[in-house]
């Protein structure tokens, strides 16, 4: 693990903080990594696939800026605070293979604080887009499949594709997405500073 923590998987960075002219945001701390970005960029308007209307309970929020994260989907839609969890929940997560996932989804009408970039082209930002709506479980009709609001009014919950465990967990996810636009993540990717830690350090503008 510590030697997954240390190591880079590409020793190329492909993406790059400088001439590139689109940007992708990672916001992390000690234990998740959430991904941002532009409703529209120019490249991809996310208003195409989202009902931004519909993301959590305020219903007239001018969102430019999403935040996505995928997980454990009790673990997401039912515990609000890490002090609520006890030592059955944790070892279900852990333990238990094939635990349900939802994606995270939380609109901004303006840049979130604390967040990192990186720089990337036109068909880096498309794949990434890709890894993320493909991340949406939908229903017979092809339609995304709304769960619930978050505890904020601009946060809302969707049912994801994929299962969580201790071999894939929502930093894992995180890193996946970002592998896809050629940003460098680490062999071992499960807690969020590994993930962190592989970034570029950007001006974000």
């Amino acid at each position: 693990m510590t030697i997954g923590f240390f190591t880079p998987r590409r020793w190329t960075q492909t993406a790059s903080c400088d001439n590139q002219p689109y940007r992708l945001y990672v916001q992390g701390d000690a234990m998740h990594v959430n991904l941002v970005m532009p409703v529209d960029n120019g490249v991809y308007d996310w208003r195409q696939f989202l009902n931004l209307q519909r993301i959590g309970s305020d219903t007239n929020e001018n969102y430019r800026y999403l935040k996505m994260g995928w997980g454990d989907r009790i673990w997401y839609t039912e515990v609000s605070d890490w002090s609520q969890m006890n030592v059955l929940d944790i070892g279900r997560v852990l333990l238990k293979p094939g635990n349900a996932s939802v994606m995270y989804v939380q609109g901004y009408s303006a840049k979130p604080e604390n967040i990192r970039c990186v720089g990337v082209d036109r068909e880096q930002y498309l794949r990434f887009v890709n890894f993320l709506q493909n991340s949406f479980a939908r229903d017979s009709q092809g339609k995304l499949i709304y769960v619930k609001a978050g505890a904020a009014t601009t946060d809302g919950f969707f049912a994801a594709t994929g299962y969580y465990s201790a071999l894939r967990t929502c930093n894992t996810w995180s890193a996946e997405a970002l592998d896809t636009a050629g940003i460098n993540t680490p062999l071992w990717s499960a807690i969020a500073p590994a993930v962190m830690r592989q970034l570029p350090t950007c001006n974000c503008p």
